[in-house]
């Protein structure tokens, strides 16, 4: 008899055992790990489950058995079970307005953005950016500084910040501040940078083929009169109090309150709602199109906002998020990449999903800690 599935490790490895049934499955919006929030009769349940994310449900009497998504899925070697969650997800026609930042969090953003007077350091949630000839024309990125780290790798006597790639760029980019195309100090140059990994690499004991994480992180080592102003203290917060352990053999994670520092919104607050996103793949459509199982791309962590308003919005790439419950308070869990604008149609009325990647294994993959 099958084991239920009960970690994320487990579920994990129950997905990649059944990814050619669930990419066939038509209006499949992607997958993600967690907990079944109802049960078909609408009682709440906390049972660990596969998400699938679908544009709209249909009643089952008028769908063929064979397309039908199982209510279980078994694992290849028949020792693992998991349940399984369709949840209805939709893109919005038009995107959805974010409510207006309190004029503390408009103080604050203004504070990240130009660097004024107000701080004392170069703070995790700061503006960085710059601007670059193209051979389409004057080019401009904008992100956040998520955490202020060093190298481990030994005699390498490098210090500096993590932010995404896409902000990073490729190595020798620099960094500016306030950044943008008001660039006026330079705190950095992009020393290394890692936009996925395979699975394999990044949860130990699973190997789906063709599945790939998305890490989108960038290393840039500071100007040595940068150096001393770098530290993990982070405005309207306060000190990062080390780092977060997500322990992929229980469930801790799904459900944990969060928060994060970002240019553009500021300080904001959220919860972990689900593990190992599929996000989705540029290929796809021309794989499907020629007769090729796609490959799949996943990130860490799946977060809602737990207040009026988005976690974040353009330009939060590179914050970094921070537990926010009394028994870890301010530990460092994660390094926002991207979001989602969609209306979830669960009784939560979850909108404006945000991804963020495991801090620890970025941290470990790019030999680097924090400072």
């Amino acid at each position: 008899m099958a084991k239920q599935a009960t970690t994320l490790r487990e579920l994990a490895q129950v997905r990649a055992d059944n990814r050619a049934l669930l990419n066939a499955i038509v209006g499949n919006q992607g997958t993600a790990l967690g907990r079944r929030d109802f049960t078909a009769t609408g009682e709440p349940t906390g049972e660990p489950c596969i998400i699938v994310y679908m544009p709209h449900k249909i009643n089952l009497v008028l769908i063929a058995n064979n397309l039908q998504i199982p209510a279980k899925l078994t694992s290849s070697d028949g020792a693992l079970e998991a349940a399984t969650d369709v949840v209805v997800t939709t893109v919005p026609d038009t995107p959805k307005e974010g409510g207006a930042l309190s004029p503390e969090n408009q103080q604050l953003v203004q504070t990240l953005q130009w660097l004024d007077g107000q701080l004392d350091h170069l703070p995790p949630g700061a503006q960085i950016g710059g601007a670059e000839i193209t051979d389409e024309g004057l080019g401009t990125y904008v992100g956040t500084l998520g955490f202020a780290v060093r190298s481990t790798l030994p005699g390498a006597n490098v210090t500096g910040f993590v932010t995404n790639q896409h902000v990073g760029g490729t190595a020798s980019r620099s960094l500016y501040i306030p950044g943008a195309q008001q660039q006026a100090v330079r705190v950095g140059v992009t020393r290394s940078v890692r936009e996925h990994y395979p699975d394999d690499r990044w949860i130990e004991g699973v190997d789906e083929k063709f599945a790939y994480v998305r890490t989108d992180a960038a290393f840039v080592a500071a100007e040595d009169n940068i150096v001393p102003f770098l530290r993990n203290d982070v405005p309207h917060v306060g000190p990062v109090a080390g780092r977060y352990e997500v322990d992929l053999d229980s469930m801790d994670v799904i459900g944990l309150p969060v928060k994060k520092v970002g240019r553009t919104t500021g300080l904001t607050a959220g919860t972990v709602v689900a593990f190992g996103y599929g996000i989705p793949n540029a290929n796809e459509q021309i794989d499907r199109f020629l007769g090729r199982e796609p490959a799949n791309v996943y990130t860490d962590f799946l977060i809602a906002p737990r207040s009026e308003g988005p976690f974040s919005a353009p330009g939060d790439s590179g914050s970094g998020i921070l537990v926010d419950d009394a028994a870890h308070a301010n530990q460092a869990l994660g390094l926002l990449w991207g979001g989602w604008p969609t209306d979830i149609g669960r009784a939560t009325g979850l909108e404006d999903l945000t991804y963020a990647i495991n801090l620890n294994r970025v941290l470990e993959e790019m030999d680097l800690e924090l400072l």
